[in-house]
C-alpha cells in the first residue's frame, strides 16, 4: 500500500505530469462549476428505469445476505452502486456526487489521451477538455442512476491503458491493460467485445518476437475467454434477432417451419419499412420472445430443456446468426439506417417535468417492493406505500430550466451542420428523415487518418480504430433504436476531429517543405 502511494506521489511530482494537469485545469474548473450548480439545484439523482435492476444487488445483499446480479447486467455497475449503501447519507445524493467526480476524472483521462495522441497537444488540449467538461450529455448521465457514466469512463481508461502499453511494453502496463479490459467487460455486456482490441494490440506489438513473447497475447486471450463466460446476460440474442427479424429468410435451416411463427410480425415490420425507415420497438421484442418460446414448446425435438428466458435468448442467437449470414451484403445498409434514425437525437434526457414526474415516477413504482425496502437508505426516509413514494417525488424534485435550455442549445449546435433531410409521405402523414450530423463522419475520418500516421502509436491507433469500427457496427446492429446506445463513443468524436485537423495540417506542412 505504501509503495503504491509512493509511486502516486512520484508520478504527481513528475514535471510533465504537473504540466499536463495545469493544462487540464480550465476544463476542471468550468466542469466543476456546472456540476456544483446542478447539485445545488437538484441534489437527488434521477431514478431511471434501469435503476431497479442495479439495486437488485444491494437489496439481496442487505436483506438476504447473498450476492446476486440481475440477469441483464454485468458485475461492475451493480457492485459500484452497492458501495454508497455503506456510506453516510442518502444513496440518491451520494451516487450522483460520486458520478460527477468520475465525470471530472474522465476529463483528466481524455486530457491524457490528448497529451499522448497529438503532436501539437498544447494547441488542442484546452478546447477539447473544455468541450468534454461542459458536455450536457455527460452531466445528465452523471446525475442519473444508469451504467453509462461508468461505461464511458472505463472505455476512455482502456484507451489510455492501450496507449501506455504501446509506448512501453512493461509488465506493469500489461497488468493495467488487463485490468482495464476486465472493467470494460464488467461495465456493460457489450464491453467484452473490446477484448478483441486488447488481443490485436498485444499481438501486433509482439509479432516480431512471437517465439519468446507469445505468452502475453495468450494471457489476454485466456482472460477474454474467462470473462466471456462470466458476463453472459439474458438478452443479447433476443436483441440481435429482433433487430434483424424484418429480413428473416423464408426458410431457416436452424428452425424449420419458424416462418409461420414470425410471419405476422415480419410482415408488419416490412410494411412499416415500406412507408418510412422504421425499426422494432420494445413491444416487438416481446412478440419475438413469445414466438420463439411457442416454437420451442411445439418442437421438443429441437429443444428438450425448459423454455426459459435463457433458452429463448440462446435460440434467438441461432436465428440471428443465420439471418445475418444470409444477408451479409445488406447488413451495412441496415446499420447505417439504424444509426441515422436517431443520430440527430440527444443521447441523454432532460430534467423537465415530463422526465421528473412522469418517466421517473414510473421508474420508482416499477419495482415498488424493492424501492420501499431500500427507501430508508436510498432517500433517508423510510417509506411503506405508493402514496409516500409519490409524495417524496413531488416534494424532492423540480424542473431545472437552465440545464434543459443549455442541453437543447448544445444539441442544436452539434446538429446545425448535417447532411440533407429526406421526406417520406404515407397514409400516416409526412415524416422528415434527418440527415446525419457532420461531426460523426468527421470523427470517423479523424480516427482513420491517425491510424495511418506512422510512429510508435500506430499499432495502438490501428487496433483501436478497427475495434471501434467493429464495436460501433455490433452495437448499432444489436441495440434498440435509442440514441443512448451510441453514448459510449461520445468522448471521442471531437478528439478525432482535432486529430483530423492536425493530420491535415501535418500533411500540408510536409508538402510545403518538399516544395
Amino acid at each position: 500500500m505504501f509503495d503504491r502511494l509512493s509511486l502516486l506521489r512520484n508520478f504527481l511530482k513528475e514535471p510533465r505530469t504537473r504540466e499536463f494537469l495545469v493544462w487540464c485545469l480550465p476544463a476542471l474548473i468550468i466542469g466543476f462549476s456546472i456540476r456544483a450548480a446542478l447539485m445545488a439545484h437538484s441534489p437527488y439523482a434521477f431514478f431511471h428505469d434501469d435503476a431497479s435492476d442495479f439495486f437488485v444487488t444491494p437489496d439481496r445483499l442487505i436483506n438476504n445476505g447473498d450476492w446476486s446480479v440481475h440477469a441483464k447486467k454485468t458485475f461492475l455497475v451493480p457492485a459500484a452502486f452497492t458501495v454508497p449503501f455503506f456510506l453516510p447519507g442518502p444513496v440518491l445524493i451520494t451516487l450522483p456526487l460520486l458520478q460527477h467526480a468520475l465525470g471530472l476524472l474522465l476529463v483528466v483521462v481524455c486530457g491524457a489521451l490528448c497529451r499522448l495522441w497529438f503532436r501539437w497537444w498544447k494547441m488542442f488540449i484546452v478546447p477539447l477538455t473544455v468541450l468534454l467538461a461542459v458536455n450536457p450529455f455527460f452531466i445528465w448521465y452523471e446525475h442519473t442512476i444508469m451504467a453509462e457514466t461508468i461505461f464511458v469512463f472505463c472505455t476512455a481508461l482502456l484507451a489510455l491503458a492501450g496507449t501506455l502499453y504501446a509506448l512501453a511494453q512493461t509488465r506493469g502496463r500489461l497488468v493495467f491493460l488487463c485490468v482495464a479490459l476486465v472493467l470494460e467487460a464488467g461495465a456493460r455486456p457489450e464491453g467484452k467485445l473490446l477484448f478483441g482490441f486488447g488481443i490485436l494490440l498485444v499481438a501486433l506489438l509482439h509479432i516480431r518476437a512471437w517465439r519468446t513473447e507469445w505468452l502475453r497475447p495468450a494471457i489476454v486471450l485466456a482472460l477474454a475467454l474467462f470473462i466471456h463466460f462470466q458476463t453472459k446476460t439474458s438478452q443479447a440474442g433476443l436483441l440481435l434477432y429482433t433487430s434483424v427479424a424484418r429480413i428473416t429468410p423464408a426458410a431457416l435451416r436452424c428452425a424449420p417451419g419458424f416462418e409461420t411463427y414470425i410471419g405476422p410480425l415480419q410482415s408488419d415490420l416490412q410494411q412499416r419499412w415500406k412507408e418510412r425507415p422504421s425499426f422494432p420497438k420494445v413491444r416487438d421484442r416481446r412478440i419475438v420472445a413469445a414466438a420463439v418460446q411457442s416454437y420451442l414448446e411445439d418442437h421438443p425435438e429441437i429443444h428438450t430443456g425448459k423454455s426459459d428466458k435463457r433458452s429463448v435468448d440462446s435460440f434467438c442467437l441461432k436465428l440471428a446468426s443465420e439471418t445475418c449470414r444470409r444477408n451479409l451484403g445488406y447488413l451495412p445498409v441496415h446499420v447505417y439506417h439504424k444509426f441515422r434514425y436517431a443520430a440527430s437525437d440527444a443521447p441523454s434526457g432532460l430534467l423537465t417535468n415530463y422526465w421528473l414526474f412522469e418517466k421517473q415516477r414510473e421508474a420508482y413504482l416499477n419495482r415498488m417492493d424493492l424501492t420501499l425496502r431500500l427507501s430508508k437508505k436510498l432517500t433517508g426516509i423510510a417509506m411503506s406505500s405508493e402514496q409516500e413514494l409519490n409524495a417524496f417525488v413531488d416534494r424532492t424534485y423540480a424542473e431545472v430550466p437552465w440545464f434543459n435550455a443549455y442541453s437543447d442549445q448544445w444539441l442544436s449546435a452539434v446538429n446545425s451542420l448535417r447532411f440533407p433531410d429526406e421526406t417520406f409521405h404515407s397514409a400516416s402523414g409526412e415524416y422528415i428523415y434527418p440527415g446525419i450530423p457532420w461531426y460523426f463522419p468527421l470523427g470517423a475520418l479523424g480516427m482513420i487518418a491517425v491510424a495511418l500516421r506512422r510512429g510508435s502509436l500506430q499499432p495502438f491507433q490501428a487496433s483501436w480504430a478497427l475495434a471501434m469500427l467493429g464495436f460501433f457496427f455490433v452495437i448499432m446492429l444489436t441495440a434498440n433504436v435509442r440514441p443512448r446506445f451510441r453514448f459510449v463513443f461520445e468522448p471521442f468524436w471531437f478528439i478525432y476531429i482535432g486529430l483530423l485537423l492536425e493530420s491535415v495540417s501535418l500533411l500540408l506542412q510536409r508538402i510545403l517543405v518538399r516544395k
